[in-house]
């Protein structure tokens, strides 16, 4: 059997396309949630017909830090002995557990495979920043899962090179399962109710949520101010809020400040199909997403990486600009992002028909 140890909804959104194979190839599977976001409220479940086989933790949890961490130690132990129970001995020898990214859901994931005796693919392996607190704790969870699992699936040679000290099968993917996640995304794009607002007007995409990044408030006025100046040109700032910014912000009266400004539209997180229909026409993007420097590499759209430092080589020099946090760099940019948008990439290849063929030839060995 296969095991997909999911935690959050980006991860889902990653290792979507990879259930799909298995099933077209009618290999069976099973999703294992973590609990660290609530997987039900994706739509990608109903679209792949295939509901969450394993809760570990149901319920609300804090997204802060602190909160993760005492959600991780308080699950930990109890995930252990519910998947111990779950999975008998003779089909944990016939069986891997795949985990994604660089969560503490992938720490986790990692870390009850190694206890059970399953063996663990690692999807997006080798990324790094090769700075341990940036970004925190990312970097360190995904060098931690790379001494855990027994198979890399890494998205380019430059990952690959990344791991040549580590134990186990190395696979190249020639690419991000997200490219997959895109192409589906692309055949049903939905006109929802926010693209078809949108339809008429020139706009662009802002996404703040890292931590290092919402409680830096003399970063966060700056921003404002900088996108304040964008929006006077006619065009609408689609401020994309999470529940981690929206407290922060809440918190320090920056969102108060938000609300002055008219061309400055806030809305909350958006369902992934629905904001891919959105990004797919906006001028530009600016975020601090990881996942989001990806969608606009391969979308060609101008993008600004608001990071000290990337684990990512995606788009770099292409049409992604790394702001390294400097207001500098972010207000030339905004000057003319233009300057950066590049024509839509369409792999030949699969990442996610290369990652599901070496999992069904992984069970069978």
């Amino acid at each position: 059997m296969i095991y997909f140890f999911v935690g959050t909804i980006a991860e889902l959104i990653k290792v979507f396309p990879i259930m799909k194979e298995l099933k077209s190839k009618g290999q069976p599977y099973k999703i294992v949630s973590s609990g660290q976001n609530d997987l039900t409220q994706s739509e990608l479940l109903t679209h792949l017909g295939h509901p969450v086989d394993i809760f570990l933790h149901q319920g609300p949890v804090q997204q802060s830090a602190l909160g993760v961490l005492r959600w991780f130690m308080a699950t930990l132990f109890r995930s252990y002995v519910q998947l111990r129970a779950a999975i008998p001995p003779v089909e944990r020898l016939h069986s891997v557990l795949v985990v994604h990214g660089d969560t503490v859901s992938t720490l986790m994931g990692a870390l009850l495979a190694r206890a059970l005796g399953l063996r663990a693919g690692h999807v997006e392996a080798g990324l790094r920043s090769f700075r341990w607190l940036t970004p925190f704790p990312e970097e360190i969870c995904r060098c931690l899962v790379s001494h855990l699992v027994s198979f890399h699936f890494s998205p380019n040679s430059w990952a690959v090179g990344n791991l040549a000290k580590h134990k186990g099968r190395k696979i190249c993917t020639h690419g991000n399962t997200l490219i997959d996640t895109l192409r589906f995304s692309k055949e049903i794009y939905s006109q929802g109710t926010l693209s078809k607002e949108l339809q008429e007007q020139r706009y662009f995409v802002f996404v703040i949520h890292r931590q290092e990044n919402i409680y830096n408030e003399a970063l966060i006025r700056t921003l404002i101010r900088q996108i304040a100046e964008k929006t006077s040109e006619g065009l609408t700032c689609l401020f994309i809020l999470h529940e981690p910014a929206r407290a922060a912000f809440s918190a320090n009266g920056v969102l108060q400040e938000l609300h002055r400004f008219d061309r400055i539209r806030i809305v909350p997180r958006l369902r992934y199909v629905e904001f891919m229909a959105v990004l797919a026409r906006a001028e530009f993007l600016v975020t601090d997403g990881g996942s989001n420097q990806e969608e606009s590499y391969y979308l060609g759209k101008p993008c600004l990486v608001l990071r000290t430092a990337t684990e990512r080589i995606e788009g770099l020099d292409h049409n992604v600009v790394l702001s390294r946090c400097d207001p500098g760099v972010i207000e030339d940019f905004l000057k003319d992002p233009s300057r950066y948008r590049r024509d839509p990439l369409e792999p030949s290849e699969s990442p996610s028909a290369i990652i599901s063929q070496a999992l069904v030839e992984e069970i069978a060995a």
